[in-house]
């Protein structure tokens, strides 16, 4: 359970990771079948959220997992750990991981599962929670809204997630993350939008992918060095 009261010293240990990514994979077995259960007596509603459910337990296994390659010691690491581990948007993304990077056409299998990702994060709720919708001025009630299909669909999903995780588990190990990506990772949200949304720092990073450095983590950092602190600009200096 989320603890909001987290003392600063605490960190990640590698036997902490190691042991939440397994039991949370575990648990995600458990609720699929639990979903399966309940699905088989037509409760299509609580079906789906538990296939939902299952599906960000599967997303916190490969954070976890995945997190195991950063420097634990590192307050920032820390910090964005714990938030993707309590995102329902992160899990749900990581929970598609492993299927991504295991597909031999990468856009082909991007594109096949954004509109699955979204599905899953706007049905959460929905089928689980009575609720109002506003505009059309009615009411939403799960047994309504959830059928029979969409929590088929969604167990099956899990059900491929599942296994596309403890695949990539069993047969990988943690990549080992450089301090530049570190850096990158630990950004608050704020911070990185500051980055992406300056016109100067994306012809910085298009000169270096140009001189075949393609690792945006590492030319944050340099822009941040080099201009940023400085109060300069890329293309100033160019010119």
């Amino acid at each position: 359970m989320s603890n909001s009261n987290i003392p600063n010293q605490f960190r990640y240990t590698s036997e902490m990771l190691t042991q939440y990514s397994a039991d949370a994979l575990d648990n995600a077995s458990q609720l699929i079948g639990e979903a399966n259960l309940l699905l088989e007596h037509s409760c299509t509603a609580r079906a789906y959220f538990l296939g939902v459910a299952a599906i960000e337990e599967i997303g916190k296994s490969f954070l976890a997992f995945d997190a195991l390659g950063r420097n634990l010691n590192d307050s920032a690491v820390t910090a964005k750990v714990r938030n993707s581990l309590e995102n329902h948007s992160r899990k749900i993304n990581a929970a598609f991981h492993a299927s991504v990077i295991s597909h031999s056409n990468i856009r082909e299998e991007i594109l096949g599962i954004v509109d699955l990702m979204i599905a899953l994060k706007n049905g959460r709720e929905p089928s689980m929670y009575t609720d109002i919708n506003y505009i059309e001025g009615k009411l939403y009630r799960p047994k309504e809204v959830v059928r029979d299909i969409a929590a088929r669909n969604c167990i099956h999903l899990a059900q491929h997630c599942y296994a596309k995780t403890e695949e990539h588990l069993s047969n990988n190990q943690p990549t080992k993350r450089s301090a530049n990506e570190d850096a990158f990772y630990g950004m608050k949200d704020r911070k990185i939008n500051e980055f992406f949304n300056t016109e100067d720092f994306w012809w910085y990073h298009i000169s270096k992918m140009e001189q075949g450095e393609n690792d945006i983590a590492n030319s944050i950092k340099s822009y941040q060095s080099e201009y940023l602190n400085k109060g300069r600009t890329f293309q100033s200096a160019e010119t």
